[in-house]
């Protein structure tokens, strides 16, 4: 991954459209005032069903309730990709129903369904579709977008107030370079118990401000930081409280000059840094950490209780002498070491490495 002004970074993986089929369209026949879709439940002469009637008894329909119908349909709808979800909310009521709580809100241009003309309709488009949301049920949430869809901060914000409720577990936001000292990605949105169930978090280019006794988010698992205004200070406000943190990744954050990682981070196993221009110290004291890469500058790297450190990746760029300093000093300070990975982009090394 490379950073900077004039580059950027690969836009994160995001749900693909799925191809209209042009084939004949099936007809289904309306049922009652509401012209529902409906399936009809199968014979009791079907072997499947009188299997499924053998093994409850005989008197157990496997539709027996309307919700569990309700379920399944909910269930298909939500395996769909937005566009064919919103649109197929236009077909029946009862898609409509499971759209006003659909799961995953993955907001680009691709799923958006728009056009390099239509970019700034970007705005319109998810207005309408968080409208016509109930606000409940929203497990998976993503926003990628860049500087030709003239997204303003306020309505960014206020997407994420509606959108961001108790139950949500993944958050993804990728916003164009010049956000990153724009918008300060709002932690009130977390608090009463809104961030409790998210596992996965982030966040692209944008400000990041938590502050001192920060504890919104005690099922993360997984946090990604790529070109975010956050110091040091801020980011052990974040991970501080975040016990079931597994794996941390922090890229391009410019303002930290040190990072500290707690003891109590038990189940943290991987860590990465990369590219922190203004980073000069690394400690970790995560018991259980096992995986350490590290990009850029050398820094100093204290370990302590993190010393069982089996695999070490560093990346050295225009520093003299880095691949003699990477393979003299980095095994003592992580003696457990199985596999020691340099890459340095100075220099050319014809020596043989000494075993340790």
């Amino acid at each position: 991954l490379q950073c900077g002004p004039g580059q950027s970074r690969p836009s994160p993986r995001t749900a693909p459209g799925s191809p209209r089929r042009r084939g004949r369209r099936r007809r289904f026949a309306p049922c009652g005032p509401h012209d529902e879709l409906i399936t009809s439940v199968p014979d009791k002469k079907d072997s499947l069903c009188q299997q499924d009637d053998q093994s409850q008894g005989g008197d157990i329909d496997i539709f027996r309730a309307g919700s569990t119908l309700r379920d399944i349909w909910c269930l298909v709808h939500s395996l769909m990709p937005l566009c064919d979800s919103a649109h197929s909310a236009c077909v029946s009521r009862t898609f409509l129903r499971s759209w006003r709580c659909h799961p995953k809100l993955i907001f680009t241009e691709e799923t958006l369904g728009l056009k390099r003309t239509e970019a700034r309709d970007f705005t319109s488009r998810v207005n309408q579709i968080l409208k016509n949301h109930s606000d409940t049920g929203v497990k998976i949430l993503e926003f990628v977008f860049d500087d030709r869809n003239n997204v303003n901060t306020c309505h960014l914000n206020s997407w994420l107030q509606k959108a961001v409720t108790p139950g949500i577990e993944k958050i993804t936001l990728f916003l164009p370079w010049r956000y990153r000292e724009e918008y300060n990605f709002p932690c009130s949105i977390l608090l009463d118990g809104r961030g409790n169930s998210i596992w996965y978090l982030d966040l692209t280019n944008c400000a990041f401000h938590p502050m001192v006794g920060f504890d919104c988010l005690r099922s993360l698992t997984k946090l990604r930081l790529y070109g975010v205004c956050i110091t040091g200070d801020e980011l052990g406000h974040l991970i501080s409280n975040c016990f079931a943190l597994e794996e941390l990744q922090v890229w391009c954050c410019m303002e930290l000059i040190c990072s500290t990682i707690p003891f109590w981070l038990q189940r943290l196993s991987c860590l990465t840094v990369s590219e922190c221009d203004m980073l000069r110290v690394i400690e970790s004291t995560a018991p259980n950490l096992t995986t350490l890469d590290f990009f850029g500058e050398p820094v100093q790297l204290v370990l302590r209780e993190s010393s069982k450190v089996k695999h070490l990746k560093v990346g050295y760029s225009y520093t003299p002498n880095a691949v003699s300093y990477a393979i003299t000093k980095l095994p003592s300070i992580a003696p457990h070491l199985k596999t020691l990975a340099i890459y340095s982009s100075s220099e050319l090394c014809r020596r043989l490495i000494p075993q340790w």
